[in-house]
Protein backbone atom coordinates (compact mmCIF):
# COMPACT_ATOMS: atom_id res chain seq x y z
CA UNK A 1 0.00 0.00 0.00
CA UNK A 2 2.71 2.55 1.00
CA UNK A 3 4.72 1.41 -2.12
CA UNK A 4 1.49 2.15 -4.24
CA UNK A 5 1.00 5.62 -2.54
CA UNK A 6 4.45 6.50 -3.20
CA UNK A 7 3.89 5.80 -6.75
CA UNK A 8 1.19 7.71 -7.46
CA UNK A 9 2.79 11.20 -5.62
CA UNK A 10 5.66 10.47 -7.68
CA UNK A 11 3.55 10.17 -10.91
CA UNK A 12 1.83 13.27 -9.63
CA UNK A 13 4.49 15.37 -9.31
CA UNK A 14 6.42 13.82 -12.69
CA UNK A 15 2.67 15.35 -14.28
CA UNK A 16 3.05 19.31 -12.15
CA UNK A 17 6.31 18.99 -13.53
CA UNK A 18 5.12 18.30 -17.07
CA UNK A 19 2.35 21.36 -16.79
CA UNK A 20 4.38 23.71 -15.52
CA UNK A 21 7.14 23.07 -18.41
CA UNK A 22 3.95 22.79 -20.78
CA UNK A 23 2.71 26.24 -19.46
CA UNK A 24 6.27 27.80 -18.98
CA UNK A 25 6.69 27.13 -22.89
CA UNK A 26 3.38 28.72 -24.07
CA UNK A 27 3.84 31.82 -21.70
CA UNK A 28 7.31 32.65 -24.08
CA UNK A 29 6.71 35.84 -26.02
CA UNK A 30 8.22 36.13 -29.19
CA UNK A 31 10.24 39.14 -30.36
CA UNK A 32 12.74 40.26 -32.97
CA UNK A 33 15.75 39.35 -31.74
CA UNK A 34 19.50 37.58 -31.94
CA UNK A 35 20.30 34.72 -29.67
CA UNK A 36 24.48 34.81 -31.01
CA UNK A 37 26.80 36.65 -31.87
CA UNK A 38 27.63 35.96 -35.13
CA UNK A 39 24.45 37.05 -36.37
CA UNK A 40 24.83 40.86 -37.38
CA UNK A 41 22.06 43.12 -39.03
CA UNK A 42 18.60 41.27 -38.46
CA UNK A 43 16.48 43.86 -40.33
CA UNK A 44 12.55 42.89 -41.18
CA UNK A 45 11.05 45.43 -43.41
CA UNK A 46 8.98 44.77 -46.63
CA UNK A 47 10.57 44.26 -50.08
CA UNK A 48 12.03 47.22 -52.27
CA UNK A 49 11.03 49.58 -48.76
CA UNK A 50 13.55 49.41 -46.13
CA UNK A 51 11.34 51.90 -43.67
CA UNK A 52 8.03 50.32 -44.03
CA UNK A 53 7.41 48.17 -40.80
CA UNK A 54 6.41 44.53 -40.91
CA UNK A 55 2.88 44.26 -41.87
CA UNK A 56 1.17 43.17 -44.56
CA UNK A 57 -2.73 42.68 -45.70
CA UNK A 58 -3.85 39.35 -45.79
CA UNK A 59 -4.27 38.07 -49.57
CA UNK A 60 -2.08 41.27 -50.44
CA UNK A 61 0.42 41.67 -52.85
CA UNK A 62 3.51 43.24 -50.16
CA UNK A 63 6.12 41.00 -49.28
CA UNK A 64 7.95 40.65 -45.74
CA UNK A 65 11.99 40.76 -46.45
CA UNK A 66 14.10 39.12 -43.53
CA UNK A 67 17.56 39.79 -43.72
CA UNK A 68 20.72 39.04 -41.67
CA UNK A 69 24.09 38.37 -41.76
CA UNK A 70 25.99 35.54 -40.42
CA UNK A 71 30.19 36.73 -39.71
CA UNK A 72 32.18 34.12 -41.29
CA UNK A 73 33.71 32.69 -44.90
CA UNK A 74 31.71 29.96 -44.73
CA UNK A 75 28.15 29.62 -46.51
CA UNK A 76 26.16 26.94 -44.01
CA UNK A 77 22.44 25.48 -44.03
CA UNK A 78 20.00 26.97 -42.11
CA UNK A 79 16.48 26.45 -41.73
CA UNK A 80 13.44 28.09 -40.37
CA UNK A 81 10.07 27.71 -38.79
CA UNK A 82 7.07 29.98 -38.57
CA UNK A 83 4.85 30.14 -35.40
CA UNK A 84 1.07 31.89 -35.35
CA UNK A 85 1.21 34.25 -32.77
CA UNK A 86 -1.38 35.68 -30.64
CA UNK A 87 -2.34 39.60 -29.71
CA UNK A 88 0.51 39.05 -26.93
CA UNK A 89 2.89 37.27 -29.00
CA UNK A 90 2.79 34.52 -27.35
CA UNK A 91 2.17 31.21 -29.30
CA UNK A 92 -1.03 30.55 -30.25
CA UNK A 93 -2.82 27.01 -29.88
CA UNK A 94 -3.10 26.61 -34.00
CA UNK A 95 -1.99 23.32 -35.87
CA UNK A 96 0.47 24.40 -38.77
CA UNK A 97 -2.24 23.52 -41.32
CA UNK A 98 -4.59 25.81 -39.64
CA UNK A 99 -2.35 28.99 -40.46
CA UNK A 100 -0.38 27.57 -43.23
CA UNK A 101 -0.05 25.60 -46.26
CA UNK A 102 3.47 24.49 -46.54
CA UNK A 103 5.93 22.91 -44.86
CA UNK A 104 8.11 23.59 -41.72
CA UNK A 105 12.10 23.54 -41.67
CA UNK A 106 12.42 25.02 -44.76
CA UNK A 107 16.43 25.54 -46.07
CA UNK A 108 17.13 29.13 -47.05
CA UNK A 109 17.97 28.77 -49.43
CA UNK A 110 18.56 32.72 -50.79
CA UNK A 111 22.32 34.04 -49.32
CA UNK A 112 25.76 35.34 -50.93
CA UNK A 113 28.87 35.55 -49.89
CA UNK A 114 30.16 39.42 -48.91
CA UNK A 115 32.60 41.01 -51.96
CA UNK A 116 35.49 42.95 -51.40
CA UNK A 117 34.98 43.63 -47.39
CA UNK A 118 37.72 43.86 -44.39
CA UNK A 119 35.35 41.49 -42.64
CA UNK A 120 33.44 38.42 -44.14
CA UNK A 121 30.39 37.72 -44.19
CA UNK A 122 27.35 35.62 -45.69
CA UNK A 123 24.31 37.38 -46.19
CA UNK A 124 20.73 35.61 -46.28
CA UNK A 125 17.41 36.17 -46.76
CA UNK A 126 13.76 34.85 -46.69
CA UNK A 127 10.40 36.59 -47.87
CA UNK A 128 6.83 35.60 -46.93
CA UNK A 129 4.86 34.58 -48.27
CA UNK A 130 7.04 32.57 -51.44
CA UNK A 131 6.20 29.38 -52.92
CA UNK A 132 6.55 27.24 -49.55
CA UNK A 133 4.92 29.20 -47.47
CA UNK A 134 1.51 30.78 -47.62
CA UNK A 135 0.02 32.25 -44.96
CA UNK A 136 -3.85 31.59 -44.35
CA UNK A 137 -4.86 33.87 -41.59
CA UNK A 138 -3.98 36.94 -40.32
CA UNK A 139 -2.25 38.08 -37.17
CA UNK A 140 1.31 37.83 -35.93
CA UNK A 141 4.23 35.38 -36.82
CA UNK A 142 7.16 34.62 -35.77
CA UNK A 143 10.32 32.78 -37.74
CA UNK A 144 12.85 31.42 -35.98
CA UNK A 145 15.89 30.41 -37.81
CA UNK A 146 18.08 26.87 -36.94
CA UNK A 147 21.70 25.92 -37.76
CA UNK A 148 21.33 22.63 -39.57
CA UNK A 149 20.85 19.28 -37.14
CA UNK A 150 20.18 21.46 -34.60
CA UNK A 151 17.21 22.74 -32.28
CA UNK A 152 19.05 25.73 -30.73
CA UNK A 153 17.83 28.89 -32.52
CA UNK A 154 19.84 31.63 -33.69
CA UNK A 155 17.34 34.45 -34.29
CA UNK A 156 13.73 35.47 -34.41
CA UNK A 157 12.22 37.11 -37.03
CA UNK A 158 8.73 39.25 -36.33
CA UNK A 159 6.28 40.47 -38.46
CA UNK A 160 2.27 40.50 -38.86
CA UNK A 161 -0.79 39.98 -41.15
CA UNK A 162 -3.55 42.26 -41.38
CA UNK A 163 -7.28 41.33 -42.65
CA UNK A 164 -8.76 45.21 -42.56
CA UNK A 165 -12.21 45.39 -40.79
CA UNK A 166 -12.07 48.35 -38.96
CA UNK A 167 -11.28 52.00 -39.54
CA UNK A 168 -9.22 53.71 -37.17
CA UNK A 169 -9.58 57.87 -37.20
CA UNK A 170 -5.80 58.64 -35.59
CA UNK A 171 -4.91 61.77 -33.62
CA UNK A 172 -2.28 63.03 -32.05
CA UNK A 173 -1.94 66.18 -29.56
CA UNK A 174 0.21 68.10 -26.94
CA UNK A 175 -2.82 69.08 -25.05
CA UNK A 176 -2.45 65.99 -22.67
CA UNK A 177 -4.03 65.11 -19.57
CA UNK A 178 -0.86 65.65 -17.82
CA UNK A 179 -0.33 69.65 -19.20
CA UNK A 180 -0.11 70.94 -22.57
CA UNK A 181 2.57 71.76 -24.20
CA UNK A 182 5.18 70.22 -21.91
CA UNK A 183 7.09 66.77 -22.08
CA UNK A 184 4.65 64.23 -23.51
CA UNK A 185 2.26 63.22 -26.34
CA UNK A 186 -1.47 62.01 -25.95
CA UNK A 187 -2.67 59.24 -28.61
CA UNK A 188 -6.37 59.64 -29.34
CA UNK A 189 -8.64 57.70 -31.73
CA UNK A 190 -11.73 56.10 -32.83
CA UNK A 191 -12.60 52.59 -34.61
CA UNK A 192 -15.55 52.32 -36.33
CA UNK A 193 -15.60 48.37 -36.49
CA UNK A 194 -19.42 47.49 -38.56
CA UNK A 195 -21.45 45.18 -37.87
CA UNK A 196 -17.92 42.70 -36.95
CA UNK A 197 -17.64 43.27 -33.43
CA UNK A 198 -20.54 42.63 -31.05
CA UNK A 199 -18.96 42.76 -27.64
CA UNK A 200 -15.73 44.98 -28.17
CA UNK A 201 -15.21 45.36 -24.13
CA UNK A 202 -14.41 41.51 -24.67
CA UNK A 203 -13.28 40.98 -28.13
CA UNK A 204 -11.20 43.53 -28.87
CA UNK A 205 -7.34 43.67 -28.18
CA UNK A 206 -5.58 47.25 -28.72
CA UNK A 207 -2.20 48.35 -28.91
CA UNK A 208 -0.60 51.49 -29.11
CA UNK A 209 3.21 51.58 -30.46
CA UNK A 210 5.68 54.66 -30.05
CA UNK A 211 8.35 54.47 -32.99
CA UNK A 212 7.70 50.67 -33.20
CA UNK A 213 9.09 50.27 -29.55
CA UNK A 214 7.74 47.59 -27.70
CA UNK A 215 9.40 48.85 -24.41
CA UNK A 216 6.60 51.62 -24.20
CA UNK A 217 3.73 50.29 -25.41
CA UNK A 218 0.29 50.81 -24.86
CA UNK A 219 -1.56 47.38 -24.07
CA UNK A 220 -5.16 46.01 -23.77
CA UNK A 221 -6.57 49.32 -23.85
CA UNK A 222 -10.42 49.78 -23.30
CA UNK A 223 -12.71 52.29 -24.89
CA UNK A 224 -13.76 55.47 -23.28
CA UNK A 225 -17.13 55.20 -24.62
CA UNK A 226 -19.08 52.95 -27.12
CA UNK A 227 -21.99 54.83 -29.57
CA UNK A 228 -23.69 52.08 -31.94
CA UNK A 229 -20.32 50.48 -34.26
CA UNK A 230 -18.47 53.76 -32.97
CA UNK A 231 -15.58 52.85 -30.30
CA UNK A 232 -13.82 56.28 -29.24
CA UNK A 233 -10.30 55.89 -27.31
CA UNK A 234 -9.69 59.30 -25.78
CA UNK A 235 -8.18 60.61 -22.30
CA UNK A 236 -6.68 56.88 -21.43
CA UNK A 237 -3.57 57.67 -19.33
CA UNK A 238 -1.50 54.71 -20.89
CA UNK A 239 -2.22 56.74 -24.40
CA UNK A 240 0.04 59.69 -23.03
CA UNK A 241 4.02 59.04 -24.14
CA UNK A 242 7.23 60.50 -23.00
CA UNK A 243 7.53 62.97 -26.22
CA UNK A 244 11.49 62.58 -26.12
CA UNK A 245 13.88 64.13 -28.70
CA UNK A 246 15.10 63.73 -32.39
CA UNK A 247 16.75 60.67 -33.01
CA UNK A 248 21.07 60.97 -32.82
CA UNK A 249 22.48 60.18 -36.39
CA UNK A 250 25.77 58.98 -37.99
CA UNK A 251 26.62 57.68 -41.13
CA UNK A 252 29.28 55.45 -42.25
CA UNK A 253 29.34 54.63 -45.79
CA UNK A 254 32.96 54.38 -47.13
CA UNK A 255 36.31 53.64 -45.32
CA UNK A 256 38.17 56.71 -47.62
CA UNK A 257 36.62 59.34 -45.39
CA UNK A 258 34.67 59.87 -42.62
CA UNK A 259 31.13 60.11 -42.59
CA UNK A 260 28.34 62.30 -40.62
CA UNK A 261 28.94 62.59 -36.83
CA UNK A 262 32.25 60.63 -37.31
CA UNK A 263 35.34 61.84 -35.60
CA UNK A 264 37.64 59.31 -36.92
CA UNK A 265 38.32 55.95 -38.99
CA UNK A 266 41.23 53.94 -38.49
CA UNK A 267 42.77 50.88 -39.68
CA UNK A 268 43.39 48.25 -36.94
CA UNK A 269 44.54 45.05 -38.64
CA UNK A 270 42.80 43.25 -39.64
CA UNK A 271 39.79 45.48 -39.48
CA UNK A 272 38.83 49.52 -39.97
CA UNK A 273 37.62 51.06 -36.50
CA UNK A 274 34.82 53.70 -36.13
CA UNK A 275 35.10 56.56 -33.39
CA UNK A 276 32.22 58.57 -33.21
CA UNK A 277 32.17 62.11 -32.26
CA UNK A 278 31.13 62.63 -28.39
CA UNK A 279 27.41 62.30 -27.71
CA UNK A 280 26.37 65.51 -25.17
CA UNK A 281 23.35 65.11 -22.45
CA UNK A 282 20.86 67.57 -24.36
CA UNK A 283 18.34 67.07 -21.27
CA UNK A 284 18.82 70.80 -20.33
CA UNK A 285 19.29 71.74 -23.77
CA UNK A 286 16.40 73.67 -25.73
CA UNK A 287 14.72 71.82 -28.71
CA UNK A 288 16.30 71.89 -31.88
CA UNK A 289 14.61 69.88 -34.75
CA UNK A 290 16.39 67.91 -37.33
CA UNK A 291 15.16 65.34 -39.93
CA UNK A 292 15.61 61.49 -38.38
CA UNK A 293 14.13 58.35 -39.55
CA UNK A 294 12.48 57.53 -36.02
CA UNK A 295 15.28 54.92 -34.85
CA UNK A 296 15.56 53.05 -38.43
CA UNK A 297 19.04 52.23 -40.39
CA UNK A 298 19.44 52.43 -43.75
CA UNK A 299 22.40 49.78 -44.82
CA UNK A 300 24.57 51.23 -47.99
CA UNK A 301 28.07 51.95 -49.19
CA UNK A 302 29.20 54.20 -51.44
CA UNK A 303 31.90 51.33 -52.43
CA UNK A 304 29.39 48.97 -54.04
CA UNK A 305 26.09 48.43 -55.70
CA UNK A 306 24.72 45.56 -53.71
CA UNK A 307 24.30 47.18 -50.33
CA UNK A 308 23.35 43.22 -48.88
CA UNK A 309 27.13 41.86 -49.79
CA UNK A 310 29.30 44.67 -50.60
CA UNK A 311 28.69 46.73 -47.10
CA UNK A 312 31.67 46.77 -44.75
CA UNK A 313 31.50 45.89 -41.28
CA UNK A 314 33.42 47.61 -38.49
CA UNK A 315 33.93 48.43 -35.38
CA UNK A 316 31.94 51.36 -33.74
CA UNK A 317 32.74 53.16 -30.76
CA UNK A 318 30.35 54.99 -28.88
CA UNK A 319 30.97 57.88 -25.97
CA UNK A 320 28.66 59.98 -23.99
CA UNK A 321 30.68 61.86 -21.36
CA UNK A 322 29.38 61.77 -17.79
CA UNK A 323 31.04 63.17 -14.62
CA UNK A 324 29.82 60.53 -13.16
CA UNK A 325 28.02 57.33 -13.69
CA UNK A 326 22.97 57.47 -13.75
CA UNK A 327 21.51 55.95 -11.26
CA UNK A 328 20.20 53.62 -13.77
CA UNK A 329 21.71 51.89 -16.42
CA UNK A 330 21.98 53.25 -19.59
CA UNK A 331 20.81 51.85 -23.11
CA UNK A 332 21.33 52.35 -26.58
CA UNK A 333 17.80 52.70 -28.75
CA UNK A 334 17.77 51.68 -32.14
CA UNK A 335 17.00 49.22 -34.89
CA UNK A 336 20.70 48.81 -34.80
CA UNK A 337 19.92 46.77 -31.36
CA UNK A 338 16.47 45.80 -32.35
CA UNK A 339 14.78 48.37 -30.53
CA UNK A 340 15.61 45.78 -27.22
CA UNK A 341 17.39 47.18 -24.09
CA UNK A 342 19.53 44.43 -23.02
CA UNK A 343 23.08 43.34 -22.73
CA UNK A 344 23.82 44.28 -26.48
CA UNK A 345 22.53 47.46 -26.32
CA UNK A 346 24.00 48.10 -22.50
CA UNK A 347 26.22 50.84 -22.14
CA UNK A 348 29.47 50.68 -19.72
CA UNK A 349 30.63 53.36 -17.75
CA UNK A 350 34.24 53.97 -17.57
CA UNK A 351 36.47 55.48 -15.21
CA UNK A 352 38.78 56.38 -16.68
CA UNK A 353 37.72 57.56 -20.36
CA UNK A 354 34.99 59.60 -17.90
CA UNK A 355 31.64 58.35 -19.67
CA UNK A 356 29.51 56.15 -20.83
CA UNK A 357 31.34 53.42 -23.79
CA UNK A 358 29.94 50.76 -25.82
CA UNK A 359 31.77 49.14 -28.58
CA UNK A 360 29.74 47.40 -31.33
CA UNK A 361 30.16 45.58 -34.91
CA UNK A 362 28.04 47.51 -37.03
CA UNK A 363 27.61 47.64 -40.97
CA UNK A 364 28.02 50.57 -43.59
CA UNK A 365 25.07 53.01 -43.21
CA UNK A 366 22.94 55.52 -41.77
CA UNK A 367 22.10 54.71 -38.35
CA UNK A 368 19.37 56.68 -35.31
CA UNK A 369 19.85 56.04 -32.01
CA UNK A 370 18.97 57.52 -28.87
CA UNK A 371 20.08 57.19 -24.89
CA UNK A 372 17.42 55.33 -22.44
CA UNK A 373 18.04 54.91 -18.90
CA UNK A 374 16.36 52.11 -17.01
CA UNK A 375 16.64 51.07 -13.37
CA UNK A 376 16.41 46.68 -13.99
CA UNK A 377 14.37 44.61 -16.17
CA UNK A 378 10.65 45.13 -14.51
CA UNK A 379 11.31 49.19 -14.71
CA UNK A 380 9.83 51.68 -17.97
CA UNK A 381 12.97 53.27 -19.74
CA UNK A 382 12.84 56.68 -19.63
CA UNK A 383 14.43 59.35 -22.38
CA UNK A 384 14.28 62.31 -19.29
CA UNK A 385 17.84 61.59 -18.02
CA UNK A 386 19.43 62.05 -20.90
CA UNK A 387 17.86 63.41 -24.28
CA UNK A 388 14.94 65.51 -22.54
CA UNK A 389 11.46 65.48 -23.66
CA UNK A 390 9.98 68.05 -25.78
CA UNK A 391 6.40 68.24 -27.00
CA UNK A 392 7.52 69.35 -30.36
CA UNK A 393 9.33 66.31 -30.91
CA UNK A 394 8.20 64.52 -34.13
CA UNK A 395 7.08 60.85 -33.30
CA UNK A 396 5.58 57.80 -35.11
CA UNK A 397 2.47 55.95 -33.67
CA UNK A 398 0.72 52.91 -34.44
CA UNK A 399 -2.77 51.98 -33.51
CA UNK A 400 -2.93 47.71 -33.62
CA UNK A 401 -6.24 46.16 -33.35
CA UNK A 402 -6.83 42.29 -32.59
CA UNK A 403 -10.36 40.55 -32.83
CA UNK A 404 -11.34 36.94 -30.83
CA UNK A 405 -14.80 36.24 -30.54
CA UNK A 406 -15.97 34.03 -27.42
CA UNK A 407 -14.75 30.32 -28.83
CA UNK A 408 -12.15 31.44 -31.00
CA UNK A 409 -9.16 29.84 -30.37
CA UNK A 410 -6.79 33.07 -32.20
CA UNK A 411 -6.42 36.22 -32.65
CA UNK A 412 -7.07 37.91 -35.64
CA UNK A 413 -5.33 41.56 -36.55
CA UNK A 414 -8.13 43.22 -38.48
CA UNK A 415 -6.64 46.96 -38.54
CA UNK A 416 -3.34 49.22 -38.28
CA UNK A 417 -2.83 52.56 -38.93
CA UNK A 418 0.00 54.98 -38.93
CA UNK A 419 0.21 58.75 -37.93
CA UNK A 420 2.94 61.14 -37.94
CA UNK A 421 3.25 63.73 -35.58
CA UNK A 422 5.15 67.28 -36.22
Amino acid sequence: MKTHKHYILKLLCCLSLLLSISFGAQAQKFRTETYSDKVKTLRVNLVDDWQAAPYIELEGDALVAISFDILGTREEIYTYTLTHCNADWTPSSLLQPEFMNGFQNRIIDDYALSVGTSMSYVNYRIEFPNEDVYLKISGNYAVQVFPENSDEPILCACFSVVEKQVDIDMQVTTQTDKGMNNFFQQVGFTLNCGDIVKNPMNDLKVYVLQNERRDNMAPLIKPLHIQNNKLTYQHIPEMIFEAGNEYRKFEMTSRHFNGLNIESMQFYSPYYHVTLKPDIVRSELSYSYYEDINGRIYIRTLDGTDFDTEADYYFVHFFLPAQKPFTENVYILSQAFNNLLDEQSRMEYSQSDGGYIKTAIMKEGYYNYLFVTKRNTNSPASLATIEGNFYQTENEYRVLVYFRRAGDRFDRLIGTQTIQFF
